[in-house]
């Protein structure tokens, strides 16, 4: 998808071309899923949240709602090792994988961005732990169905030019239902079990159709907050104390957003690449 001046804002991507093997990827994260809704204690805020009625678990590197500097998300010692075998699974790190790379290949300065900033703040604070190796995406979400659908919303807190990579996962026809719906653009767009979309999340409104009854549909989604660019601009500190030190910064928000839609790829540079 390209804006006016013809830069890459979003990518369509699909799933690798061995359809075999991906469709076993896709089965095992569902069992991994289900295993996951049934072992996790949720409570309310994960059970009926702002994008959807279907629980949802996040896990990694963050900071924002609330928390006062940047850490990895808590959970019970239960939800933790519930979390870490998920992130152990092999399937939701083939999945985890593919999104990684297909930001690198489509969006190459916007992933190096990332990348730079998940090394200072993990260089600043080694307790901080990513949720995969080689993975630039500092959280992200599962929603475990079993049948995920969202509501229209946007997600505020992600960086505002940056990406998040989204698996849909699980058994349904996608001519029927578990369409992605890209309000602002006027899109509704069929998204296949085991494909995966990059879309600026925190900008654009976006939802997903129900499937039918007797379908299944799961979701992965990887991003990284706002904040842990802000944290690393301000010198691994809080906005508050970086200004009561006396910090200014070099940019405005307006310089900032343009900086940063600059790191989105051309048509042209896509083409040139043969991507």
């Amino acid at each position: 998808l390209l804006d006016k001046n013809d830069r890459v804002f979003a990518m369509l991507v699909g799933s690798p071309k061995d359809q075999e093997r991906w469709a076993q990827v896709n089965r095992e994260a569902q069992r991994a899923f289900d295993a996951a809704r049934s072992n996790f204690t949720l409570d309310d805020k994960q059970k009926d949240h702002r994008r959807g009625a279907f629980p949802a678990v996040a896990a990694g590197i963050s900071y924002g709602g609330g928390q006062t500097r940047v850490s990895n998300l808590s959970h019970t010692p239960r939800n933790r090792r519930v979390i870490q075998a998920l992130l152990e699974n092999d399937a939701v790190r083939r999945l985890a994988g593919f999104g990684d790379a297909a930001f690198k290949l489509y969006a190459p300065r916007l992933h190096a961005y990332y990348s730079r900033t998940m090394q200072a703040l993990c260089r600043n604070d080694p307790t901080l732990k990513p949720n995969f190796k080689k993975c630039v995406f500092g959280s992200a979400t599962f929603n475990l169905g079993p049948r995920v659908a969202t509501y229209v919303h946007t997600d505020h807190l992600n960086l505002p030019a940056g990406w998040c990579a989204i698996t849909a996962v699980g058994e349904f026809n996608p001519s029927e239902g578990g369409h992605l719906l890209l309000w602002d653009l006027g899109l509704m767009i069929e998204f296949p079990p085991g494909a995966l979309v990059l879309i600026p999340s925190a900008i654009l409104r976006h939802s997903n159709t129900m499937v039918r009854p007797h379908e299944r549909r799961y979701s992965f989604t990887q991003y990284s907050a706002g904040g842990l660019f802000r944290w690393v601009e301000c010198g691994c500190m809080s906005q508050a104390a970086f200004f009561a030190q006396g910090g200014v910064y070099g940019l405005s928000g307006e310089e900032r957003w343009r900086r940063d839609v600059g790191l989105w790829s051309t048509w042209e540079e896509l083409l040139g690449m043969g991507a």
